[in-house]
């Protein structure tokens, strides 16, 4: 304890990577109970391109790829936990039915190589870009160059969140849902 009581912000900067791998373990727990307690991804929409045509599966990338979605998906956590420390805006936590909601997004973009807007009823920031490039600071970034989803990422009336990241078309497709 001496050590934070003599300097609290790098006490708590330390502490951050730790509290945010601790969250995202605890957010992949929760989505898990979640889908064995009965709830359900929501069907997937429809391709609007083509009239009655239903959503393709998604499916899995190899192993390697799926390693690199979870790592990036840890790195954009903690850069939006930093983000919102920075702004001195307090943090949010992982809600399971926004993280199977962005994770359904995620997959949907990453079929239909395009990003659309949800219909649901939440704040959301998407983005893509080609796998060599992306990684949590970068999708971050890319956020940040746009007022907008600036605005979406420091709102202090977000409390919880739900981050959704695939693979398809060659690249990442990274979905971030935001409510109160």
């Amino acid at each position: 304890m001496p050590g934070f009581l003599s300097d609290p912000v790098a006490a708590i900067r330390d502490l951050l990577p730790r509290l945010t791998a601790l969250m995202t373990v605890v957010s992949l727990v929760w989505a898990v109970v979640a889908g064995l307690g009965g709830s359900t991804p929501p069907a997937p929409e429809p391709d609007d391109d083509v009239p009655g045509a239903e959503l393709p599966d998604y499916q899995q990338p190899p192993l390697e790829v799926q390693e690199e979605l979870e790592t990036i998906r840890t790195d954009l956590i903690q850069a939006v936990l930093e983000l919102r420390h920075g702004e001195g805006v307090p943090p949010v936590v992982t809600d399971g039915n926004l993280q199977i909601g962005a994770q359904h997004w995620a997959e949907r973009n990453a079929v239909l190589g395009r990003e659309d807007n949800s219909p649901a009823n939440v704040a959301m920031v998407q983005a893509h870009l080609p796998i060599e490039q992306a990684s949590g600071h970068t999708l971050l970034d890319q956020w940040l160059h746009s007022g907008p989803h600036t605005a979406v990422l420091i709102d202090p009336a977000h409390t919880v969140r739900g981050v959704g990241l695939a693979h398809g078309h060659g690249q990442v497709w990274a979905v971030v849902q935001f409510s109160a």
